[in-house]
């Protein structure tokens, strides 16, 4: 019997639409985009110091950073802290042989848009505040920047100076290990880990160097660029460049960007681990 002109249309459309499925591969969601991660409760990274206590000193290890000059730069996103805490929310810290902090940045606890800071096992007295901070914030990124110059601890935050004080210090990192978002109880002992980060890391910079004044704001409006000048030796004294651009899950690597190998691992421990498209 012969078709009729529907049904040899619908018939026509058919066969199109399957030589179609075949031809087109079919819609695929795209890969999400990772620029940093979220810690929360517990979840932190830990970057191993290679050096060997009785070796000759490392200079591209993190032991490297007891030579006494050295900046700290982060770019970091807060959240909302569970009610009552008493802790301190660590940004970055590493300790010294005697269980003491040598190098922490902190959230203040009661001051949304400060950060304080323990150098050479010693509490600074002073709150640095930041323009146009708020730590309660989950989607506002913020720029912090410590350096020192083994005898003036400097704080600057998106882009402008906070203020500095006169420390004569000696800077003793022994074989610790560094966290991204907690602080040693005792020195590399993950039992006694507290002062957890809650909210995103975007990156995380290490210097044995102290980045000038006049660099900052040029950082803060450009957060992708290492330097403002390039030079074939200008990146030497980077020792540490975490970007979290790539998911992971707990004790996958974060590989160092700065080529020195001081690569860190995720620990989700008892928070939370997790990445975001979100950053700087």
């Amino acid at each position: 019997m012969p078709l009729t002109q529907e049904a040899g249309g619908l018939i026509g459309r058919t066969i199109l639409a399957g030589l179609l499925g075949i031809l087109v591969p079919a819609c695929t969601e795209p890969t999400p985009i990772t620029r940093s991660v979220v810690l929360s409760g517990g979840a932190y990274v830990r970057i191993a110091n290679r050096w060997i206590p009785g070796q000759p000193q490392d200079s591209t290890s993190l032991a490297a950073l007891s030579s006494g000059e050295f900046s700290v730069e982060i770019w970091a996103a807060g959240d909302s802290l569970p009610p009552n805490t008493l802790e301190r929310p660590s940004l970055f810290t590493i300790s010294n042989a005697a269980n003491g902090t040598e190098i922490g940045i902190f959230r203040a606890p009661f001051d949304s848009s400060a950060i304080f800071v323990i150098l050479s096992g010693q509490f600074i007295p002073q709150l640095f505040s930041i323009p146009g901070c708020d730590w309660n914030d989950p989607d506002l990124f913020v720029q912090v920047v410590l350096t020192y110059d083994g005898n003036t601890l400097t704080l600057y935050g998106n882009g402008t100076r906070l203020g500095n004080t006169t420390l004569g210090a000696n800077i003793d990192v022994f074989d610790s290990d560094a966290l991204i978002g907690a602080e040693w109880g005792t020195r590399n002992d993950p039992a006694t880990l507290d002062n957890f980060w809650y909210g995103a890391i975007d990156e995380v910079r290490l210097w044995t160097i102290v980045l000038q004044e006049g660099e900052m704001a040029f950082r803060y409006d450009n957060p992708g660029k290492l330097t403002r000048h390039y030079s074939p030796t200008g990146l030497d004294p980077l020792i540490g460049l975490w970007r979290f651009n790539r998911a992971g899950l707990d004790g996958d690597p974060v590989l160092d960007g700065s080529g020195k190998g001081n690569d860190a691992v995720l620990n989700k421990a008892e928070g939370q681990l997790d990445f975001t498209d979100a950053g700087s």
